[in-house]
């Protein structure tokens, strides 16, 4: 017997219902960065602080407290890696991660203390990340999902990224009596168990350009508004292996699926904030951010690559050899609408030594939406399904700094994030942050240093097809140690 190649090949985009899915709407709207160090190392919980400017992402009532007028510049390293059971990937990448400047107008005869400004970009989110998963004993395959998807459309109508392209490359084939379709690896009575294997590398940012203005009344009173402009870029390729026993009677010798899809696009958010002093030693904030409104470009390539050890199906009648689908190139744009949020906080300033703070935010993710599709797609399914499967989530962070002296100081932060899917299992897709830090203040001159330590963990399916077929669970752990440093000086 001589190997026989077979491939299949399309570079297509997805129609609106085969490219977007809730969880898009979740990878723009969950946002685990925090801007500068010394944010950073608080946990985030800077919402009835400010004076950072960073914090002004949070509430935009934080410009107002500032009294001279700063520039600072944060860059970031971060270290993720993902355990998929006994598999580990790992990826580096350097941002940055917040970068602008305050101006000042301050009075400090008057009631209204004057007017600020600002200036700012901040990472908001930052995607590098590799992940291998297997799976070493499956009796299910992919080709089962592919087969079923074909239903009794005629061969020659099959689409061109998935179902055509399986038909092509030998994956499934037609029963013309019946008028269906069945998997190459169901030839016999007893489906054929297969290894799986699926790498995927994902890369890309998000990030804020915001500009912020906001007022001091009588120094007890803080109020501000920003206007945010977004810009996101995200990119992912993933590989997906199957290979039968030794021996099959299909002859498969193991296929691979590839998928690669890239998002970019840019939308705009409003804030609105205020932070109260009752009390010299107690600052109550507040803040509502508006859904960030995207137009979003989405391109995607698929391909299957299949390697028999036969040259010639005497089911079928269908020789095999090398095959290559015709390759074109579409574009299509869609808006969609993430979710509003609104932040209280209340922060405890003792002796002009310590510092404790703490915030909570609330997170409406049924509130994104996807609209406005270039080829006239609708969203319904899509729409019905962030319904189906989010839910608003309760999220917290705190945070505390000691100041040993005027130059020295320690900090620390907890930042927690609930899951947004409706799931059993409470433990999954939960996002916890361990923080500390240190700053030094020289005056005119300062420098922050920050580590960052999350956590996560869920369980994922490489495919299913309602409850006829469901791919094995694997198991994920997701960790991300990151260190950020900002240099500033005021003036």
């Amino acid at each position: 017997m001589k190997k026989i190649y077979t491939i299949g090949l399309a570079v297509c985009l997805f129609t609106a219902a085969q490219a977007q899915n809730f969880e898009d709407a979740v990878r723009f709207s969950r946002l685990p960065n925090y801007g500068t160090a010394r944010v950073t190392a608080m946990g985030g919980a800077f919402n009835a602080l400010g004076g950072d400017i960073s914090a002004i992402l949070n509430n935009p009532a934080g410009i107002g407290v500032f009294r001279k007028s700063e520039f600072s510049f944060t860059p970031q390293l971060n270290f993720t890696q993902t355990k998929a059971g006994n598999e580990t990937g790992k990826k580096t990448s350097f941002q940055v991660g917040d970068m602008g400047a305050v101006m000042t107008l301050y009075m400090p005869d008057g009631n209204w203390k004057g007017i600020n400004f600002s200036v700012n970009y901040t990472n908001l989110n930052n995607f590098n990340r590799k992940t291998r998963q297997v799976v070493g004993n499956s009796y299910s395959s992919f080709t089962d999902v592919m087969a079923l998807q074909a239903g009794n459309t005629p061969s020659d109508e099959l689409d061109g990224f998935l179902t055509g392209l399986a038909y092509d490359a030998f994956l499934i084939n037609r029963d013309e009596e019946k008028g269906e379709y069945y998997s190459v690896l169901a030839l016999s009575d007893v489906h054929e168990n297969v290894a799986q294997v699926k790498e995927t590398e994902e890369k890309g940012f998000q990030g804020e350009y915001t500009l912020a203005f906001g007022s001091n009344y009588k120094d007890k009173l803080y109020i501000g508004m920003s206007i945010g402009v977004q810009s996101v870029y995200y990119k992912m390729l993933s590989t997906f292996t199957e290979a039968p026993d030794m021996d099959s009677p299909s002859k498969l010798d193991y296929y691979t699926y590839s998928e690669y899809k890239k998002m970019n696009g840019a939308g705009i958010n409003l804030k609105f904030g205020a932070i109260y002093r009752p009390i010299p030693a107690l600052r109550l904030g507040a803040s509502i951010h508006t859904p960030t409104w995207y137009n979003i470009n989405y391109t995607m390539y698929t391909g299957i690559y299949s390697e028999f050890i036969t040259d010639f199906d005497e089911r079928t009648g269908r020789e095999k050899g090398w095959y290559e689908v015709p390759s074109y190139e579409m574009s299509v744009d869609y808006n969609m609408r993430s979710p509003w949020r609104a932040v209280v906080g209340a922060a405890t300033v003792l002796g002009q030594k310590a510092i404790l703070s703490a915030d909570y935010e609330f997170v409406k993710y049924t509130n994104a939406k996807f609209t406005h599709s270039s080829d006239g797609y609708d969203y319904g399914y899509e729409n019905s399904d962030i319904l189906a499967y989010l839910r608003p989530t309760h999220n917290f962070r705190a945070g505390a700094e000691y100041r040993f002296n005027p130059v020295f100081s320690l900090r620390a932060g907890y930042n927690f994030k609930e899951s947004p899917y409706y799931e059993n299992n409470k433990d999954h897709n939960r996002l916890h942050a361990f923080s500390g830090g240190f700053g030094l203040n020289f005056g005119t001159f300062y420098c922050d240093a920050a580590f960052v330590h999350r956590h996560s963990q869920d369980e994922t399916v490489f495919y299913s097809y309602g409850d006829e077929v469901v791919a094995d669970p694997v198991k994920n752990k997701y960790k991300s140690n990151e260190a950020r440093i900002t240099f500033g000086i005021r003036f």
